[in-house]
């Protein structure tokens, strides 16, 4: 909670004795405020005032309704997804989205696959919360949100009373869908007049520990992960089929998605009873999508086509350089505060020192701030020019060395800069999914000198960080815990985790499964061996071969400190053997997929010539997959026979 100037803080509440009435009013409004996502005072303020009602009446009503004292919302428990929950490559008008479409058929050729121009498919891209239910044989088990696409929270209990998430199906399959938690406009207006914007009350019900107003929310689905499908129309036929509740969608070519889009930005958008910040453009077939692959870690076959976001002229104030996790100098233009769809905007991107330069801005400027996908402040143009033009810096702001140009950035290349230390553990424990180990913690260990890559980690004893501010032994034996309950890595994790530019989680199973499975193999990979790999190419086998060689030093000291990545003999009967994983299986797929790389074997996304076993319910069916498996050689197996092949 955020303590706003003129409010009752924790000390002066104890003093000044309000009439019961009173306090019970403002208790009241502090807790609506906090769990609609608008905090009024801090944790220590509103629990100085619930004291101060049970010293005046102990047995109030109001504590029947609250029962102990507030909790963070960060309590909720967290979990990891079944299955990742990326996001999108963006377009911002109909050129770059023409341009997106081309290259996707520039790829298509030449695998031979079908143009996606031709069978593009239409959703509502919707404003909301991004939420992940699995059902295990046809009854809700669980509902997370999306925290950081790896680890969210686990609300299942107020997902249970959203319109749109059926507690039990009509089928007892195990699968998991995709949705977003909206609240529509016209509940909005019924269930909490006050509120200003849906997106907030949505997120703040969504997460309240009494579940209060999520009756008034509603879950659209969009994916589904546990049944085939060959196309997102037969997706949606099937997420229809077992009530749950979806957005609008079209099947249609490259004009009439153009037209879709020109028709909701007209009239269609405003007309809706819930807000959409665009619309999402992807390949119908299902198969074309995954051979198109990925480009910046998110699918190629995939693109979120937005509005054109809102724009308010105001003055630049100040503007500040920032030094980022991986080095990188970023100008920040701090501005009047200026209100943009729904936000008080203070700061707007200026990207790079080259567009500082090519704005010609400065302090005092008038200038043009937009937010980007109605999210990121961004400034677009110097409206009045009245300043001076800002000079870059040339040294770094975090740790006064000297910053090197690179292309259309500065960069800060001092190993030792704090920010650069920070950025690497922060990757580390991210690659890792390592619950607790926020940036606050991070930072906290950085300033107290106690690490400065990631082998300190593993040196770290409770003492270290229960001494530091607000921690305990309890809480320092919680993180110290959930850091080596991952060990022993897998060497993709492993690799992935050193945070080399360029060489992320995909790069580094490309690695592995192209023969270099130890540690010492991929350290005396050449570069042109790793370049020659399938799904690595030049630019990512330098950048890995380039990166080896950099952090040797660092990779012997995580050795030394008993992080040693298992290899695959090591690891066990998986060895030299490939799987997929297709179907509604018994448990959701990303327990079996861990089971693999757990036990030394490959994991491929589809059927093809290098895949030894297919796993699916039934073996015998003749589905698509099982078809292309039998044209390829590919052993059709089901859960027991591979659960027998791990033991």
């Amino acid at each position: 909670m955020v303590l706003v100037a003129g409010l009752p803080g924790p000390e002066n509440a104890r003093v000044k004795k309000p009439n019961v009435t009173k306090l019970v009013a403002d208790l009241q409004r502090y807790k609506d405020a906090y769990y609609n996502g608008a905090p009024l005072i801090s944790d220590a303020a509103y629990d100085a005032l619930e004291d101060q009602l049970r010293e005046l009446d102990p047995k109030h009503p109001f504590f029947g309704s609250v029962g102990a004292p507030v909790r963070s919302v960060t309590e909720w428990e967290k979990a990891r997804h079944a299955i990742p929950m990326g996001s999108l490559n963006k377009a911002v008008s109909e050129d770059e989205f023409r341009k997106w479409a081309a290259r996707c058929d520039e790829l298509a050729a030449q695998q031979k696959l079908t143009p996606i121009s031709r069978n593009l498919f239409v959703t509502e891209k919707l404003d909301g919360l991004s939420l992940a239910v699995t059902y295990e044989r046809g009854v809700l088990k669980e509902a997370i949100t999306r925290g950081d696409g790896q680890v969210g929270e686990r609300i299942t209990p107020n997902a249970a009373r959203m319109k749109g998430v059926p507690g039990k199906l009509k089928k007892a399959l195990t699968l998991t869908v995709r949705g977003e938690i909206i609240l529509k406009l016209s509940d909005m207006k019924k269930a909490f007049p006050g509120a200003a914007n849906p997106r907030n009350q949505a997120a703040g019900t969504s997460k309240r520990f009494d579940g209060q107003g999520c009756e008034h929310l509603t879950v659209l689905f969009y994916d589904l992960d546990g049944i085939d499908h060959e196309t997102e129309e037969e997706k949606f036929e099937i997420l229809q089929d077992f009530s749950f509740l979806t957005p609008f969608q079209l099947a249609t070519d490259l004009d009439g998605a153009i037209a879709e889009h020109k028709a909701y930005a007209k009239k269609k958008r405003a007309a809706l009873d819930y807000e959409i910040d665009g619309l999402v453009m992807r390949a119908n077939d299902v198969h074309v999508h995954t051979m198109l692959g990925e480009v910046n870690n998110r699918p190629r076959g995939s693109v979120a086509y937005k509005f054109a976001s809102q724009a308010q002229v105001t003055k630049v104030v100040d503007i500040i350089w920032d030094t980022g996790s991986s080095g990188r100098v970023s100008p920040v233009a701090v501005v009047a505060p200026v209100v943009l769809a729904g936000a008080t905007v203070q700061r707007a991107s200026l990207a790079n020192a080259s567009r500082v330069a090519e704005l010609d801005i400065g302090v005092g400027d008038d200038v043009l701030v937009s937010r980007r996908n109605d999210v990121i402040p961004y400034v677009e143009e110097v409206v009045v020019k009245r300043g001076p033009t800002a000079k870059p810096p040339k040294r770094c702001v975090v740790c006064k060395a000297p910053l090197e140009k690179s292309g259309e950035y500065l960069s800060c290349r001092n190993d030792a800069c704090r920010a650069i230390i920070e950025g690497r553990i922060q990757n580390w424990v991210d690659a890792q999914g390592i619950l607790e180990w926020g940036e606050t913690l991070i930072a906290q260990l950085v300033e107290a000198k106690l690490v400065k890559e990631p082998a300190d980690l593993y040196r770290l004893k409770p003492e270290d960080i229960a001494k530091l501010d607000r921690k305990g032994l309890v809480i320092a034996n919680k993180v110290l815990g959930n850091l080596k309950a991952q060990l022993p890595l897998s060497l993709p994790k492993f690799l992935a985790s050193l945070g080399i530019e360029n060489f992320g989680a995909q790069t580094a199973k490309a690695v592995v499964a192209g023969g270099f499975d130890s540690l010492d193999k991929v350290r005396k990979a050449s570069l042109a061996e790793l370049s020659a790999l399938p799904g690595v190419g030049p630019a990512k086998g330098k950048a890995a071969f380039d990166g080896l060689k950099k952090r040797s030093k660092e990779i012997d000291r995580l050795l030394k400190v008993g992080v040693v990545p298992v290899t695959k003999k090591a690891a066990g009967p998986l060895a030299g053997k490939s799987f997929c994983f297709t179907g509604a299986l018994s448990k959701p797929r990303k327990v079996y997929e861990q089971m693999v790389e757990d036990n030394g074997g490959t994991l491929l996304a589809g059927v093809t010539k290098d895949l030894h076993f297919l796993v699916m319910e039934d073996p015998n069916s003749g589905s698509s997959k099982a078809q292309k498996a039998a044209k390829y050689g590919t052993k059709c197996i089901d859960e027991k026979a591979f659960v027998k092949m791990v033991s």
